[in-house]
């Protein structure tokens, strides 16, 4: 006799199937992480450096695996149930196991196929260093299938889902089809937003109410799937009810500091087979004040963002590197570093930082951002990325190319093989839809030129070389220890590699603008373009890589394009200025704008003052300096200039007070860092570099029109030479308290420094 319930009484998700997926998760789990884990980074053994701190840090690690299994768990248990409810109501709930598993596997390589040909960097340890014969595979799907093919399959097999679930609920209106339609639902629902803890607590839930689910009226099931397309639909309407709160205020137009790591200023324009490179930028460019000869003040992520943001530079507030002691990075946004943020604040802006693995630096100091959509950066994350990264067929859903999804383990976001914009532009999107024309400002960092260059598809097949197979096809392994220079082959791809992610991130912000133009922001808001720093790729002896050396043009000079309202950017014509500027000018050039009197003295120029002209009136000089050096090994000519001191590996302390971030803590290592650093005073025509050394300082001096390379020193015979030095050494005892010892410069410790 058949019931209200229709004609089968069995549980929809019985415990049989919970204790499939239970196996099949331990059994995949465990089986990756004997045969996938690795201590190596980028080819890098970081054993060593991991039994520092493993004892103290063995509860983080089993929490980590416990977070990462779970997650697991929730996507297999989730599979398993949408798979049997398909047998389910074919009338066959017996269903062998080794059948469901296999369907479950067969999802899974798929979506794992799917997520190989849009971002093979991801999984390029695997293919590279792991298992090298397994490469043939991978070349053979980014050559040959689109990421369209999988994914058609994979609809296909959600479409059959959805298919069975609607004929079920159309011929059976009862209390069962509205219960898997509502289960499905919230399946969904927990994997786009991430919320395995949640879905796990949910399945528990069923599996311990067993036929109860039979015992709520039709009626209320009804309520609860409206209720839940609600909270589908709960983001935006919260953005739009969100957005009636903030309104324009006029003279305080929203800001955008639009930048990409390792943008060089020589990539705007570049021509490929008659194409420009950047076809976005070079369109904003006509809207935009154009600073031709900008450089930042040292071309290392943190300090160079702490410099742009102060308007100081590093030798004055001490973030001098990527990894500053907890007294260095309390300096930024303190009373005497206040950044650009916290003084605009007075104006009741608010600010937003969106980035991806670069951007980590963003939420390690006081920048002065009220919301930070960018990762973190510390070993307790790193821990959290090299065990998913081991979960092969996990980490297609971990990184969203799954039918939505990504936002399991927020720490993936800090995955430097990741270089995906499209996740950064989403969130860019939401923040621009709610505030509109209010006071705000989004600071917008992409990665995706930054190494291991790793533009997502179809961008990294833009500018590379079809034919040719080998580590660099995908990314640029970095390995500080080793010193082998590629051939001229490999040279190509790099290069191509990284022109292709110089692509990928103008069509992002082509994307931005475009956005801010179809919102009617773009006329009225200020749009500054820049970089953090430039990058070497193998110009005669240069190398690759940033922060090394001081050496030629590319790693210091990068793009400076401001584009202000549309009623101030039209009171002039002459739009291009080519005199020498520094990222320190960013800071007294936006608070001139808003017309805020300084403070402080800085050492950076407001930039109105030359809007319109083509030069300086003076003859102006700009300082940088080198970073960290992560290696103490190689053949460079640097390596051979250098004082030396430990890598980087054995200067790195973990500082569980200070949420396991990595840093370096040693006063001595950190003034020898400060102490062995080469430093540059360059103007328009010349370069000087201090290169202090074991045998004394040695100087170069380089004409920076004639020899762009800086192959020939000119010092000390040039007339230029005593003048720049004079300089070079007036800049930093003035803005260091630096004192001399012959030729050395030698820096103010921060025990020095009275704040008062």
């Amino acid at each position: 006799m058949m019931t209200l319930m229709g004609p089968i009484q069995a549980p929809l998700f019985p415990i049989r199937v919970f204790k499939i997926s239970l196996f099949y998760s331990v059994f995949f789990y465990l089986f990756f992480l004997i045969f996938n884990t690795s201590f190596t980074i980028m080819g890098v053994d970081v054993g060593d450096f991991l039994k520092q701190y493993l004892g103290a840090f063995f509860g983080v690690y089993l929490s980590t695996t416990l977070k990462v299994f779970s997650v697991s768990l929730f996507l297999n248990s989730s599979l398993f149930s949408m798979v049997y409810l398909v047998f389910y109501f074919l009338k066959k709930p017996e269903t062998k196991w080794y059948l469901l598993a296999l369907i479950v596997f067969g999802i899974e390589c798929l979506a794992l196929c799917q997520s190989m040909v849009k971002f093979p960097q991801i999984y390029g340890e695997f293919f590279f260093f792991r298992y090298p014969s397994f490469a043939p595979f991978l070349y053979f799907l980014t050559d040959f299938i689109s990421p369209i093919v999988p994914s058609v399959c994979l609809l296909v097999l959600l479409f059959v889902l959805l298919g069975t679930l609607l004929r079920q609920v159309y011929f059976h209106k009862n209390k069962e089809s509205f219960f898997v339609i509502l289960h499905v639902l919230l399946l969904v629902f927990f994997h786009i937003h991430g919320l395995y803890v949640i879905g796990i607590l949910y399945l528990a839930l069923i599996l311990w109410q067993g036929k109860k689910y039979q015992n709520i009226h039709i009626k209320t099931y009804g309520i609860l799937i409206l209720f839940i397309l609600f909270l589908y639909l709960l983001p935006n309407l919260w953005i739009l009810i969100s957005s009636f709160r903030y309104s324009g205020t006029e003279g305080k137009p929203p800001i955008f500091i639009l930048s990409a790591d390792s943008l060089r200023y020589d990539k705007i324009g570049t021509q490929i087979n008659g194409k420009s490179i950047t076809p976005n930028i070079d369109l904003f460019k006509e809207d935009s004040f154009v600073f031709h000869d900008h450089h930042t003040t040292i071309p290392r992520t943190f300090p160079s963002w702490a410099d742009t943001l102060t308007g100081k530079y590093a030798m004055e507030h001490k973030v001098r590197d990527m990894f500053p002691s907890p007294d260095e990075k309390q300096r930024i946004g303190s009373a005497s570093f206040p950044t650009l943020q916290q003084i605009l604040k007075k104006l009741n802006y608010d600010h937003f930082a969106i980035g991806s693995f670069a951007a980590d630096i963003f939420p390690r100091a006081n920048f002065g951002f009220d919301e930070v959509y960018a990762p973190n950066f510390n070993a307790r994350i790193m821990t959290v990325q090299r065990t998913a990264e081991t979960q092969i067929l996990l980490l297609p859903f971990l990184v969203g190319s799954w039918f939505s999804g990504g936002m399991y383990l927020k720490e993936l976001d800090g995955l430097s093989t990741w270089g995906d914009g499209e996740r950064l532009l989403g969130r860019f999107r939401s923040l621009v839809n709610e505030r509109k024309q209010s006071p705000y400002s989004i600071t917008y960092f992409s990665s995706v030129i930054h190494f291991p260059y790793t533009p997502a598809y179809p961008y990294y097949k833009q500018f590379t070389n079809p034919n040719y197979y080998g580590k660099y096809k995908y990314l640029k392994f970095v390995d500080p220890t080793d010193a082998n220079l590629p051939n001229s082959e490999e040279i190509l791809q790099i290069r191509s590699l990284f022109d292709s992610a110089v692509f990928a991130f103008d069509q992002e912000f082509g994307e931005m603008v475009g956005f801010l133009k179809e919102k009617g922001i773009y006329d009225d808001a200020i749009i500054i373009l820049t970089a953090d720093h430039g990058e070497a790729l193998y110009e005669d002896v240069h190398g690759q890589g940033h922060g090394e050396h001081l050496r030629g043009e590319s790693v210091t000079h990068v793009p400076l394009m401001i584009k202000f309202p549309k009623f101030y950017q039209n009171q002039t014509k002459e739009k291009d200025f080519y005199g020498i500027t520094s990222s320190i000018d960013l800071v007294p050039t936006l608070l001139d704008y808003f017309e805020i009197p300084l403070q402080k003295e800085y050492p950076g120029k407001s930039l109105l003052a030359v809007l319109g002209e083509k030069d300086w009136k003076e003859n102006r000089f700009v300082y940088a300096e080198t970073g960290i050096w992560f290696s103490d090994v190689g053949n460079h000519f640097f390596q051979k200039q250098r004082i030396p001191y430990p890598n980087i590996l054995t200067l790195h302390q973990v500082v569980p007070e200070e949420d396991y971030q990595i840093m370096i803590t040693d006063p001595i290592y950190r003034e020898t860092i400060a102490f062995s650093k080469h430093r540059s005073i360059q103007n328009s025509d010349f370069k000087l570099i201090y290169i202090p050394t074991r045998e004394g300082v040695k100087f170069e001096l380089y004409d920076r029109k004639k020899d762009p390379l800086n192959k020939n020193n000119l010092y000390p015979n040039h007339p230029m030479a005593s003048k720049m030095k004079e300089t070079l050494y007036q800049t930093v005892m003035r803005w260091e308290s630096a004192s001399l010892a012959g030729e050395y410069l030698i820096p103010s410790s921060l025990s020095d420094i009275n704040e008062n």
